[in-house]
């Protein structure tokens, strides 16, 4: 099976920075505190002359020690990646619960992203003379990235996530932002299901959403 990893963020629309009609929603306790959320960019694409490229961002949650990583030997097939700092080829699942609702949805992914243990850091000159730190764990092409619309994430089946521990699921995301599916245990039901996404992502053929002009 693919390399693939799950990774839950606030819900927005566009994620292309926060605006007064696009807003972060249930992303955890920071996003509610503070109205902010780094995610808020990840459809958000760099322009660069080697390639566009997008960077993606997930809160981690730190150990006793503080330590926060994506431990990459936990993702599907890379149980020989514990000294590895970086790894190629892995698809990237964005989810988010949206507003006033418990289901978490597919809200885009990353195919042939670079996910980074710990995270790094890209710094950008803002209109007024600061520069904003934006925090990412991931990368990828811009071709590779899709944004599903809104509509479609949260009425079209194949884009359902599961909780583990709820509505009889015994797989999906715990309270960690990230789900490394089928990683560990020989569950058929996880596996058939990350099988399922996996063809679902490769045969998309929908609208991109990072291709719709936002005013």
């Amino acid at each position: 099976m693919k390399p693939i990893i799950f990774a839950r963020i606030a819900d927005m629309e566009y994620y292309r920075g926060i605006t007064d009609k696009d807003k972060p929603h249930n992303g955890g306790a920071y996003v509610k505190e503070t109205g902010g959320a780094h995610e808020c960019y990840n459809f958000d694409y760099v322009i660069d002359e080697n390639g566009d490229y997008c960077l993606g961002f997930v809160m981690l949650m730190g150990n006793s020690s503080g330590d926060r990583q994506i431990r990459l030997e936990n993702i599907i097939g890379c149980s020989t990646c514990k000294k590895d700092e970086m790894l190629e080829g892995v698809t990237v699942v964005w989810c988010a619960t949206p507003e006033n609702s418990k289901n978490t949805r597919v809200v885009g992914f990353y195919k042939n992203a670079t996910v980074y243990r710990y995270p790094q850091h890209a710094e950008f000159n803002n209109d007024d003379g600061t520069v904003y730190d934006q925090q990412y764990n991931f990368i990828a092409k811009k071709e590779d990235c899709v944004l599903i619309p809104r509509h479609d994430r949260y009425t079209k089946k194949e884009w359902y996530i599961p909780l583990s521990g709820k509505h009889g699921y015994d797989f999906g995301f715990g309270r960690s932002h990230i789900w490394f599916a089928n990683s560990k245990d020989k569950n058929s039901d996880e596996q058939s299901f990350v099988e399922r996404m996996i063809k679902s992502i490769e045969n998309y053929n929908g609208e991109n959403l990072m291709d719709k002009e936002v005013i």
